[in-house]
């Protein structure tokens, strides 16, 4: 088994702080993304996206969605699960995590947009276009706002895979690129404060 990341990317860190939080040790291999080695044909021929992460597993597969290696790292270490424990559990915490996702999905249009860091992405950046789009980042975050309540953690009182899924777009924003992200949600700000103390938060 083999992980390719690039440790600093926000869909690889959900994997990473993943494992970290899990204490899975997975052999890595770190991506050379400034020297383009994630456009190499050697890993187009891994991930024909050309992104991480990737995870090859024992058998040869190549996964290559972040939360599809997280469910199938789940479902070898069933132990601490991360995912829960029961059908109510399980329900709210995917559909958390499915949340996180639209998060990042949007919060990254976003990032291409206010920043001129993703000229592949986007080769004209619009900060009219940033502001359309922050809208529906907002909602997001107006809903995740409402839904942590007085919790720890994103779905309760301990990490799941809800938090390693929404945590790492935080940190892109905040640490990357300096962007107050999240800041005017006071319960998420909270949340982020405290997540980033976290051993497996660290880059």
């Amino acid at each position: 088994m083999l992980l390719y990341q690039f440790q600093k990317g926000t869909n690889p860190r959900r994997v990473i702080i993943y494992l970290n939080e899990k204490g899975i040790d997975v052999p890595r291999y770190e991506l050379d993304y400034a020297g383009g080695e994630h456009k190499s044909p050697e890993y187009l021929a891994i991930n024909p996206s050309g992104r991480a992460p990737t995870l090859v597993t024992d058998e040869g597969m190549s996964i290559t969605d972040s939360a599809a290696i997280v469910e199938y790292l789940e479902d070898l270490h069933p132990e601490k699960s991360m995912i829960g424990v029961d059908a109510i559990s399980r329900a709210k915490i995917r559909s958390l995590e499915r949340l996180g996702t639209d998060l990042v999905a949007r919060s990254q249009l976003w990032l291409w947009n206010i920043t001129r860091s993703f000229p592949a992405m986007e080769p004209s950046p619009s900060l009219k276009v940033a502001s359309k789009i922050l809208v529906y980042v907002t909602e997001i975050l107006d809903v995740l706002e409402a839904t942590i309540g007085d919790n720890e953690f994103l779905a309760g009182d301990r990490p799941t895979v809800a938090d390693c899924t929404v945590f790492p777009i935080f940190q892109t924003c905040r640490e990357r690129f300096e962007l107050p992200f999240g800041s005017a949600h006071p319960r998420l700000d909270l949340w982020y404060k405290n997540f980033r103390q976290r051993p497996s938060a660290e880059y």
